[in-house]
């Protein structure tokens, strides 16, 4: 099992791409470094790795003075606040939607379900077909309300593991170095 690292580095060529989005170019970016702090937050396994870890940021020499690791752990703590609030508001979001449709869902289920034992009754139908009308009906309730449970059971902890993504990053010990 390899050992977790103790220091991520992030190396950028301009301060401002830190907290931008960056895609790997295999020509010119090295293996070693994460090309900004949105790529970092966006690796799955990082918050259980990040005790004991400390964030290198390397710019260029020429842009580095000795003002440029305070604003950078200004930005990165407002940054990281900035992302834990919206992450809060895309999950208080989630809930909302997740109750409306889980009402909405139970209504059909219910509706669903009293139809489904309507058709049980009707004995003038073959009893194949209505045993299928029954089934059916049944199948259809809790396929209208699988995504609403879901959401509500389970939808929550991707947008609770980037919080905790961020709440980790946000705390990371600092060094600025130019290169």
């Amino acid at each position: 099992m390899a050992t977790p690292p103790t220091e991520v580095t992030v190396k950028v060529n301009d301060i401002k791409e830190l907290f931008a989005e960056h895609q790997f170019d295999p020509f010119t970016d090295d293996v070693e470094t994460i090309a900004s702090i949105t790529r970092m937050a966006q690796l799955p396994h990082l918050v259980s790795k990040l005790k004991g870890v400390k964030l290198r940021v390397l710019v260029p020499a020429s842009s580095l003075t000795p003002a440029t690791e305070p604003e950078v752990r200004r930005a990165l703590e407002r940054y990281c606040t900035h992302m834990v609030l919206e992450t809060r508001q895309k999950l208080a979001a989630m809930r909302w939607v997740g109750l409306r449709t889980f009402l909405v869902g139970w209504v059909f289920f219910g509706i669903s379900l009293a139809a489904a034992a309507a058709v049980t009754k009707l004995l003038w139908v073959p009893g194949g077909i209505r045993e299928l009308a029954t089934e059916s009906l049944i199948v259809a309730g809790w396929v209208v309300i699988w995504q609403p449970l879901d959401t509500l059971v389970q939808g929550w902890w991707p947008q609770w593991n980037e919080e905790r993504t961020f709440r980790a990053i946000g705390m990371l010990p600092l060094r600025v170095e130019g290169y």
